[in-house]
């Protein structure tokens, strides 16, 4: 009988959450300068412009942020995963 290996590895378990937050951050600060951008750089005016404006600020950054916040717990949950792994195992 070979001995295997259950559960996941915590240092891997890490590694992917710290991934995930730097994503989240890439993320975040991908909707600020879009945001920035729309809001003040853009040189569109008429009623398309209003609906897009409006659309950015009500749906796609909104979703964006969710997303972000998404991967922040998904990171929490495996750093939680890791501290037990690690008690298991001690």
């Amino acid at each position: 009988m070979s001995i295997g290996l259950y559960g996941a590895d915590p240092q891997e378990l890490r590694a992917f959450a710290a991934e995930l937050d730097h994503a989240r951050q890439v993320l975040i600060s991908v909707r600020d300068e879009l945001g920035n951008r729309i809001t003040n750089d853009l040189r569109w005016e008429g009623p398309d412009a209003f609906v897009f404006r409006h659309a950015w600020q009500s749906s796609y950054a909104p979703v964006i942020t969710r997303t972000a916040a998404q991967l922040q717990d998904t990171a929490q949950l495996l750093r939680q995963q890791a501290m037990r792994q690690d008690q298991a195992s001690s």
